[in-house]
């Protein structure tokens, strides 16, 4: 697989495939296609696992892409402003990724759900399934804003807004905790909840909240739409 990342402050990602190569895709992420790319719905841990995207509200199915005769590309991006992340997974080497940060992976790259505490679902905003990629491979990810990565170790665990995150090695450990000052976290504008990362390994997030972004859109389309 080749790859090129295209734009700038909305970023896509086209890959490139050789005859018989395959890639999948989270649904609803496809820019556009060479006519010789063949797409098919791909269910990821069967029924119950289809069921468990869409609690989390992502999309049930994924869509794998297959250059079938000849060569081929396809081009897939986020649907909010953002950069493209990507990391290559050695053999037996795995991240997990937050469910709506995920574009793409190579057909070698395993996939499966990471389930989290219920109170990261319910408090850290991240959803109740994340989302476990095992190597060998390539990941994409559509990180909202620009790419903030923090190195963790034993001596400098991280406390971060649960929505900003995009994905983190598995071999840190991870738990929702209260913030400090019940005060600030009601009139300072930041939660009642922050996400802490404890061990030795590398946490990727977005510069700006999905969630925050998403809502602030709307709102401004909202009093748009009012004002007329």
């Amino acid at each position: 697989m080749k790859y090129e990342v295209i734009g700038g402050s909305m970023q896509a990602v086209r890959i490139s495939l050789d005859a018989g190569e395959k890639v999948y895709s989270d649904s609803g992420k496809l820019v556009s296609k060479s006519k010789s790319v063949v797409m098919e719905p791909r269910m990821v841990g069967g029924i119950v696992g289809a069921i468990e995207r869409k609690v989390t509200g992502a999309t049930g199915f994924l869509t794998e892409f297959t250059a079938k005769d000849e060569p081929g590309h396809i081009t897939v991006a986020g649907i909010l402003p953002g950069k493209i992340y990507q990391l290559t997974l050695d053999e037996g080497e795995d991240f997990i990724a937050e469910h709506y940060a995920f574009i793409a992976a190579d057909e070698t790259v395993k996939f499966t759900m990471q389930t989290v505490g219920i109170g990261g679902a319910f408090f850290g905003g991240a959803g109740l399934i994340l989302q476990k990629f095992v190597g060998p491979g390539n990941v994409f990810l559509h990180i909202t804003g620009d790419i903030v990565e923090y190195n963790v170790t034993d001596d400098n665990p991280l406390e971060i807004d649960p929505g900003h995150i995009a994905g983190f090695d598995s071999s840190l450990k991870y738990k929702i905790t209260f913030v400090d000052n019940i005060r600030t976290a009601m009139f300072g504008g930041v939660g009642l909840f922050l996400a802490k990362f404890e061990g030795n390994g590398k946490v990727v997030a977005h510069s700006v909240s999905r969630l925050k972004m998403a809502s602030e859109l709307y709102l401004q389309g909202k009093e748009s739409t009012n004002s007329k």
